[in-house]
């Protein structure tokens, strides 16, 4: 019996150790094939959760690049929206300064006109021409006016009546008979004679300059007169023709010189 329970230890000993050296080498064989595919999973998962680091952080960055596009196309739209009204202002603006500028145009045209008008109304109204002169003698010493000399000056009136800024001058004269100074007193008498009918007749006395010119000078118009009466004329005729008062009818503008009337004594 005793040799049976040491023959059974004999027997199920090295089958044991056998059994354990076994299962000791399968165990070992599972690791060293389990090892690198537990390695290559765990690297995987690194990797992957890199990855999916990485993935987020790109789509973080998207996320907030996109958000800046958008703001900049936001920022961008409003500009444009901006510009837009400023550009329909400006052609508001332009417009009305279109419409200005026309009517300045219209304006200046106007005044371009008128200023032409009137510069060729100064003109015409420095353009000073002789319209008319006359004649009215007196008698010896005298300086009193005939009936004949009141008609003639009634013609000079309504010429100057009818011309607008007609300037009428009035030269007096006399024969050579007596002192110069005395003379010269009476041509002047006699021109302001004309002067005072003149201005009875309603012509402006601010239109009338005098001058007294004794006998000084001839007379404008006399050796003309004196040929129609003789071709030898008297010293009387020549000193009765140099007693006169000559009157020089001057108007602006376009004018033409108008026919002499002349009064005898």
């Amino acid at each position: 019996m005793k040799l049976t329970k040491s023959l059974i230890w004999l027997i199920a000993v090295p089958i044991t150790l056998a059994l354990a050296t076994s299962g000791c080498a399968t165990k070992k064989y599972v690791r060293n094939q389990v090892a690198p595919v537990n390695h290559k999973l765990a690297q995987v998962q690194k990797d992957t959760k890199e990855n999916s680091d990485k993935i987020a952080a790109t789509w973080s960055k998207l996320g907030t690049d996109i958000s800046e596009v958008n703001e900049r196309i936001s920022a961008t739209d409003q500009r444009v929206s901006q510009v837009a009204e400023a550009t329909q202002q400006a052609q508001g603006t332009a417009s009305r300064a279109m419409e200005a500028s026309e009517t300045n145009s219209t304006a200046i045209s106007a005044n371009s006109t008128a200023i032409n008008t009137l510069a060729s109304g100064v003109a015409n109204a420095m353009n000073f021409k002789l319209v008319e002169s006359a004649d009215v003698t007196f008698g010896f010493d005298k300086y009193s006016l005939t009936p004949e000399a009141r008609a003639a000056l009634d013609q000079v009136a309504s010429k100057v009546q009818a011309l607008p800024r007609a300037v009428v001058e009035l030269a007096g004269f006399t024969d050579p008979i007596g002192s110069p100074s005395y003379n010269l007193g009476l041509s002047r008498r006699r021109a302001e004679a004309v002067q005072r009918y003149l201005v009875n007749q309603k012509v402006p006395l601010r239109n009338i300059h005098i001058v007294g010119l004794g006998e000084e000078a001839p007379p404008p118009g006399l050796e003309k007169d004196l040929t129609r009466i003789s071709p030898n004329p008297s010293k009387a005729e020549l000193h009765r023709l140099a007693r006169r008062v000559r009157i020089s009818i001057f108007g602006a503008g376009d004018i033409t010189e108008g026919a002499a009337s002349r009064s005898q004594e």
